[in-house]
């Protein structure tokens, strides 16, 4: 009878442990802009991002524990002319070096989700959509780049892209983020 409890409690400490949330690799971060009238979406991520999340049993807290920072120097879109313009302008100013993040609130019923974006000392909170898919925490939401003080900055950027975006550029960019867990 002591085996069978025994057992019982070990299969049961067990399982407690294998169903903790736990990152898995990498986060992945990727950013969509829009050019030109018929908006076409122009994407990429970012080199330098750093992750500190902690292990829990429960999704909210395991997201809600996460602190992400972003250094705007590893722009990535594939094409460093674009790389070259954007962080030469859009992304010019001293206090917009580092972009933080950090998920404020998890509604797992609607599957939905509250990211603090913190750039250019300005903090806004953005609501997010999200799925669990293949091992894979994935959100998906849109930030507002004129709601983070660059009017400047994004002025200067579809300045200097008018050209290649037919004089159409947009301070509208989707954002999506992947965290893989185990």
């Amino acid at each position: 009878m002591k085996k069978v409890i025994l057992s019982s409690i070990l299969a049961l400490g067990l399982s407690i442990n294998l169903s903790a949330y736990e990152i898995n690799g990498d986060l992945g971060v990727k950013w969509t802009g829009f050019k030109t009238a018929k908006k076409i979406p122009v994407s990429g991520t970012f080199k330098d991002i750093k992750i500190s999340i902690k292990e829990n049993d429960d999704l909210s807290k395991f997201l809600t524990s996460s602190n992400v920072e972003i250094k705007t120097a590893s722009f990535d879109s594939k094409n460093e002319g674009r790389d070259a313009s954007i962080t030469s302008t859009l992304f010019s100013l001293a206090t917009s070096k580092v972009i933080k993040g950090k998920i404020k609130s998890v509604d797992e019923a609607n599957k939905t989700l509250v990211l603090n974006v913190n750039m250019n000392e300005v903090s806004k909170e953005v609501p997010m959509s999200f799925d669990i898919k293949d091992g894979n925490i994935i959100a998906s939401g849109t930030i507002e780049i004129l709601d983070f003080a660059m009017k400047a900055p994004y002025l200067a950027f579809a300045k200097k892209c008018a050209a290649l975006h037919e004089n159409k550029s947009y301070s509208d960019v989707d954002i999506k983020f992947t965290i893989p867990f185990k």
